[in-house]
């Protein structure tokens, strides 16, 4: 696929995923791989999900996919380093990386240095590894969450008015990379929890401000406010 492509879907679930040091929240990045009915096209899905906001890009590959969907996890810091080396490659529009994953690891060799590499995840340029990975969530701790995050990204409903939400969760969306300028917010299934989509692969979901809280403090400690920041409740 397109390194550059990969590059911004890494990023995208990174900069979704970030909090502050003190907020917990997966620290892997989902990659997902899923053949289409007939075998002739797939997808590849890249998750990235915080306490205030999570995001899926998708991208669609031809030729000759493999038939077999298969997914796996890397760490937070190991999705930027790939996300930085893959933009360092060709922009040309030809050029590709080689993506493989395996459910077990299997043996590679570091063409530069050798050296023998283990991993489940690889990603390829020029005969030459820009990243040979362990899964880094084998046992499925945060599967829940990237299902909840399919669900919700995949069943919006109806515009949004009178929506709260945090700057700090606003700003990411400045930050996601491949999407256009407009975001069209929509509700999901999850209270207080809105849809957001930028371009034609990216789906944000972001934490609405709960009011109350916010002005008593915020269950999260994002207040104290005061109710003259929002707007007068309407009945």
């Amino acid at each position: 696929m397109s390194p550059i492509d990969l590059a911004n879907m890494l990023t995208n679930a990174v900069e979704m995923s970030k909090e502050a040091a003190k907020i917990e929240g997966p620290d892997s990045i989902l990659i997902a791989y899923q053949p289409s009915s007939d075998g002739l096209l797939g997808s590849v899905l890249v998750y990235g999900c915080g306490r205030y906001a999570a995001g899926r890009t998708v991208a669609y590959l031809d030729g000759l996919p493999s038939p077999e969907s298969m997914s796996l996890s890397i760490t937070r810091g190991h999705a930027e380093e790939l996300s930085s080396a893959l933009r360092k490659t060709s922009r040309a529009a030809g050029t590709r990386v080689s993506v493989g994953m395996t459910e077990s690891p299997v043996e590679g060799v570091n063409p530069e240095t050798g050296a023998a590499t283990w991993g489940n995840f690889s990603v390829g340029y020029n005969e030459k590894y820009l990243t040979h990975l362990h899964d880094s969530d084998p046992h499925g701790r945060f599967d829940q969450i990237w299902s909840r995050v399919d669900q919700l990204a995949s069943s919006t409903g109806e515009p949004i008015a009178g929506l709260a939400l945090h700057v700090g969760v606003l700003s990411r969306l400045s930050r996601v990379k491949g999407v256009g300028e407009i975001a069209d917010l929509r509700t999901t299934p999850l209270p207080g929890v809105v849809a957001a989509k930028l371009g034609e692969h990216f789906v944000a979901l972001l934490g609405e401000v709960n009011r109350e809280n916010f002005v008593s403090g915020g269950r999260w400690q994002s207040g104290p406010g005061s109710a003259n920041q929002l707007w007068p409740a309407t009945k």
